[in-house]
This record gives structure tokens, sequence and C-alpha cells, in this order.
């Protein structure tokens, strides 16, 4: 599962849902060319790749590959990758439709810049998610940082 209820998510241009090979035009419904290029909020989650979400008062079912990705708003602080793999904090500046970096955000020597209303770089990544919450456990004296899903079930198991 990738999104979860409560994300915002941006859903993709009708014309880049038609070029990309992976969408097949048996699964393309037309109900999501209304919708193309907004922010929605994921409502509910449904087995591992379905979706409900608030623009359609959760009406139709949405799949993964309908959503460009994370949506944010303007100040917002949140992670970007080039790789998926390693993560930084920066704060969202824009979307560029369609571009291979598609996430703008202020590089993080200049967040005090930003914060001031003063001059700013900024760059851009290709990849976004919301700050991923960490928790630290302590078992037998020793410090261990667990993920929030971990913490959770976690949590779940002592009550």
């Amino acid at each position: 599962m990738k999104y979860k209820a409560g994300d915002k998510v941006r859903i993709r241009q009708w014309q880049a849902l038609l070029r990309d090979k992976e969408v097949s035009m048996d699964g393309l419904y037309l109900y999501i060319k209304e919708y193309c290029g907004q922010v929605a909020t994921i409502m509910g989650v449904f087995g591992e790749n379905l979706y409900k979400i608030d623009l359609d008062n959760e009406k139709n079912w949405w799949y993964p590959y309908y959503f460009e990705g994370y949506a944010f708003e303007f100040g917002e602080e949140a992670e970007f990758s080039d790789d998926k793999e390693d993560w930084c904090k920066r704060i969202y500046l824009g979307y560029i439709d369609g571009a291979e970096y598609p996430y703008v955000c202020v590089s993080g020597s200049y967040r005090e810049n930003f914060r001031n209303g003063e001059k700013y770089i900024s760059n851009k990544w290709r990849y976004a998610r919301p700050i991923q919450k960490k928790h630290t456990i302590i078992i037998d004296g020793k410090e261990i940082e667990i993920s929030e899903k971990s913490y959770q079930k976690l949590k779940e198991g002592l009550k």
C-alpha cells in the first residue's frame, strides 16, 4: 500500500495517462478525465491498490497509476529524493507537470532565507513523500529507531 487515508495526491494529466504504456485503455475510465491535474485526498484504502478519493465523493475506484504522486501545499515541509533511497527534508515550492524532476523545493541551506522572505536557491527532485515519522524505543538500555508503521503495530500489540 503506497498511500494511506488522509494523504494528498495529484491526479495525473490525461495525456500522461494516454502515453503511459503500463496503463491499458481497457482500465482507463473517462470519469478520471475531469479530475486530471487536481489535488485529491485519499479517503479510503482497499487492499493493496484501490483507493477512494474526496473529489468524486468516494464514488469511483482509483488505482495508484492514476496518481502522479503526493501533493503538498506551498511552504510545506516534506521529504524529497532522486532515487527513493536517500531522502532529505526540504520546503515544497511547486510542481512542474511532465518534468523529469517535477518537485521544486528550497534547498536546506536556504531554509531560513525562504522563511524570512529573502532570496533563496531552489532545486528539483524526482520523488516526494510526506515526512516519515520515526520513533525511538529502548530495549535492554539500547535505543532503537523504528518506523511509524512498526511503531503502530507495536502499539496495537500492547493493547
